[in-house]
C-alpha cells in the first residue's frame, strides 16, 4: 500500500492530505470516515478528469463525476479497471449521501475495509497506466488500525494518571522544588484534555506524560544530590572521629604500643567470626 500512498502524494498534495484524514478518521474508528471518504474519492476523480482535459462544472459531485461515459471509459477501458469495482464506487457514492440526509453512518472494519479497497484498486488501476508497476495486492487490511486511537488514548491515560497520583504525593509532603511544583500545577486538567479530539488528546497526553517523568526525574536527581551531600559529611566524621581516636591513643600510651593494641583488637575480632 505504501507505493499507492507515495503516488497519491507525488500525483496531487491535495488528494495525499484528504488520504491522511481519512486514515485518522479510521484511527479514530469516527463516522466522520464517510464525509472524508467521499471527499478522497471526488478529488481523486477531479485529478484523473484534468489529466484527460475532461472539464467539471464547478460544483460537480462523486456521484455526477461516475455517471459520465467518459469517465467511465477512462477507468474501464484504459486503465483496466473491471466493472465491478467501478460499480462499487458509484454504489458507496449513493450510500454515503443516504448516510448523509438519513443519519445512520455508524463505521465499522468490515465497511472501512470495503470502502478503501475499492478507492485504492481504483488508484492501483490509474498508477499502473501511469507507469507504477508494483501497486501491491488485491485486498488490504485496515483493521490494525482501526480504532487505533482509542487503545492508544485508554493506554496513555493510564500511564498519565500514575505519574500524578505518584507526583500529587510529592507535591503534598513538599518533596518536590518549588519550580517543579508550578509545572505540575500548570499541567492541564483531564477535563481540558478531554474536550480534545482523540488524536489531539493523545498527542496532549504524550506532552504531559514527557513533562511529569521530567519533573520525576528531576526530584530523583534532587534527592540523589541530597544523599551524596550526606555521604560526604558522613565521611568526614569517620574520618574525623578516627583522626581523634589514633590522638588519643598516642596521647595515652604512646604511637608503637597503641598499634599493637589495634592489632591485638583485629585478631580478637578475627577470632570471633
Amino acid at each position: 500500500m505504501k507505493a499507492l500512498i507515495d503516488f497519491l502524494k507525488v500525483t496531487d498534495d491535495k488528494i495525499y492530505r484528504r488520504y491522511v484524514t481519512v486514515e485518522r478518521n479510521i484511527k479514530a474508528a469516527s463516522n466522520s470516515f464517510y464525509d472524508s471518504y467521499l471527499d478522497l474519492l471526488e478529488e481523486f476523480l477531479k485529478v484523473v478528469a484534468a489529466e484527460f482535459d475532461i472539464s467539471l462544472e464547478m460544483r460537480e459531485t462523486c456521484g455526477g463525476i461516475l455517471k459520465k461515459s467518459c469517465i467511465h471509459s477512462l477507468f474501464t477501458e484504459k486503465f483496466g479497471l473491471d466493472e465491478y469495482t467501478y460499480g462499487k464506487m458509484q454504489d458507496y457514492t449513493l450510500k454515503v449521501n443516504g448516510h448523509k440526509h438519513k443519519n445512520e453512518k455508524l463505521v465499522s472494519e468490515e465497511i472501512v475495509n470495503k470502502y478503501m479497497n475499492v478507492f485504492l484498486r481504483s488508484v492501483s488501476a490509474f498508477a499502473s497506466y501511469k507507469g507504477l508497476s508494483s501497486c501491491g495486492p488485491d485486498e488490504f487490511d485496515f483493521s490494525g488500525i482501526f480504532g487505533e486511537y482509542h487503545k492508544e488514548n485508554s493506554i496513555l491515560k493510564k500511564e498519565m494518571t500514575e505519574l500524578r497520583r505518584e507526583l500529587g504525593e510529592a507535591v503534598e509532603a513538599h518533596r518536590l522544588k518549588q519550580s517543579d511544583v508550578d509545572l505540575y500545577k500548570n499541567l492541564l486538567s483531564q477535563a481540558e484534555i478531554e474536550k480534545l479530539n482523540l488524536d489531539e488528546q493523545n498527542y496532549e497526553l504524550q506532552k504531559q506524560i514527557s513533562k511529569l517523568k521530567d519533573i520525576k526525574l528531576s526530584s530523583m536527581e534532587e534527592k540523589l544530590n541530597k544523599t551524596i551531600e550526606l555521604l560526604h559529611e558522613l565521611t568526614a566524621q569517620v574520618v574525623e572521629n578516627r583522626a581523634i581516636s589514633y590522638a588519643v591513643g598516642d596521647t595515652i600510651c604512646g604511637r608503637k604500643l597503641f598499634e599493637s593494641y589495634v592489632e591485638r583488637a583485629k585478631g580478637d575480632l578475627k577470632h570471633e567470626r
